[in-house]
């Protein structure tokens, strides 16, 4: 199929319903757990719903009043989450040529953007790969960076009515939240939008703004660099594909627990250990060759809310992640197969970050914060990263018409190697895609160990 058509019928701004800037943040500084992400592109999610025959409406008053409604209860919910309203300030500091960077909760709006497209469920949930002809179009604010927050919207939120269903799609700016937080504000924006009174009682707990830093002294964090040269960012797009796999994670699971009996195995660290011994044999068959000398550098993102003493809140609204990281020569790990991989995965995961460790880093990056450059998600081509979690609560959110029958991430900002963890449309289940070349690909699809476990 070429580039989807989609026909944007209309685009508002959406306030909180109170409108009110009159509370107790108008200003929230960023720590450095946000403005690593400052060059990264928006944090893309969508939901798709088939379109409800419950209703007795003509089919074009049902949809009007579909739009209505989103949008008064998105309304509602970012009266909870109103920084997502707002935008982001730079605080120029004159004295030391340097800058800051903050979220001005000014009740601007986020962006609500209503669509349509000749296309069907099918077209997206069809072929093995997300076609970025077809998912691209589905989202707003595509390659833009998360420091243009200063003129775009916090918040973008596309409702795309397709030929039988609709498509719930939101960019979010990843400096301002991380995914415990997204989801947070999805799941109270879809309970607002089924109540009866489109209105819900305050989320318990409500979300914490105020962001941790080991001092209150370390506010604002200062950028020692001017923004114009510093902020300028190259939007390349990777000829990669990112291909979903799901399969069985229980037997996965079992096989690495039995070789490794004296460590507990996650399913998630089974799962990814399997799918990325396989990418190592791919790219070794596809070269004809094992480079046994040769590093792949494997690592997750992981939530450092739990890992604090005291710990965070769980609605600690902002980023709170490390990215722990373990390097293994390909010759050794294919050698001792898939259980070793998987128990490096449970050592780095287990035994990696602390409380000591994050506070450690967050002096370091307080003294001299980091930026992931524009053209990188973190990773080098050859390494591969694992981020975001089966844990989010990604099908439980209906909006008044259902559970949502799949769940898209959006194609852009995802480098070679970015792993990204869903939750499974069937309870306890888990989906992973991952960002890589055809040709690893198709030699995946030639693994007969690999494929026994997952389809495509």
């Amino acid at each position: 199929m070429s580039v989807a058509e989609v026909r944007r019928v209309s685009t508002t701004k959406v306030q909180p319903a109170s409108y009110s800037c009159d509370h107790n943040y108008k200003r929230i500084d960023l720590n450095p757990w946000d403005i690593v992400y400052l060059k990264q592109v928006y944090l893309q999610k969508g939901l798709l719903f088939a379109k409800s025959s419950q209703s007795s409406l003509p089919i074009q008053e049902n949809e009007e009043n579909m739009v209505i409604h989103l949008k008064s209860s998105l309304s509602y919910a970012l009266d909870h989450f109103f920084p997502l309203a707002g935008r982001l300030g730079i605080q120029k500091h004159e004295d030391d040529n340097t800058i800051s960077v903050y979220i001005n909760c000014n009740s601007e709006g986020a962006e609500f953007i209503h669509a349509t497209a000749d296309i069907s469920i099918d077209d997206i949930i069809s072929q093995p790969y997300d076609n970025p002809n077809i998912i691209d179009p589905l989202f707003s604010l595509n390659a833009v960076a998360n420091y243009e927050g200063q003129s775009h919207p916090l918040l973008s939120v596309q409702i795309t009515e397709l030929l039988d269903g609709v498509f719930i799609a939101c960019s979010v700016n990843h400096s301002v939240c991380d995914g415990t937080s997204f989801w947070q504000f999805v799941n109270l924006w879809s309970e607002i939008s089924r109540s009866s009174n489109n209105q819900t009682q305050s989320p318990c707990p409500p979300p914490v703004f105020e962001r941790w830093s080991l001092r209150d002294t370390d506010c604002p964090i200062c950028l020692p660099f001017p923004l114009a040269d510093e902020f300028s960012m190259v939007r390349n797009i990777s000829n990669t594909k990112v291909v979903l796999f799901r399969g069985h994670h229980g037997k996965i699971k079992a096989r690495a627990n039995s070789e490794n009996r004296k460590t507990v195995i996650s399913s998630l660290q089974a799962v990814l250990a399997h799918i990325w011994i396989a990418v190592l044999r791919a790219r070794s068959s596809l070269r004809n060759r094992i480079n046994n000398d040769e590093e792949t550098v494997f690592g997750f993102v992981t939530n450092n809310r739990r890992k604090l003493i005291p710990p965070l809140p769980e609605a600690y609204f902002g980023n709170s992640g490390s990215c722990l990281l373990v390097a293994a020569k390909d010759g050794e790990v294919l050698r001792r197969g898939f259980g070793y991989l998987a128990s490096l995965l449970n050592k780095v995961v287990n035994y990696g970050i602390n409380d000591e460790k994050i506070r450690s880093a967050m002096e370091s990056r307080t003294k001299k914060p980091v930026i992931i450059p524009a053209d990188e998600a973190g990773v080098t081509r050859k390494d591969i990263l694992a981020r975001s979690s089966h844990k989010f609560n990604m099908y439980g959110n209906d909006f008044g018409w259902g559970r949502p029958i799949a769940m898209k991430n959006g194609v852009r900002g995802k480098s070679h190697g970015v792993t990204t963890v869903n939750e499974g449309p069937v309870e306890g289940s888990m989906d992973i895609e991952i960002s890589l070349p055809v040709e690893v690909f198709t030699a995946m699809g030639n693994d007969v160990e690999f494929m026994d476990a997952f389809s495509f």
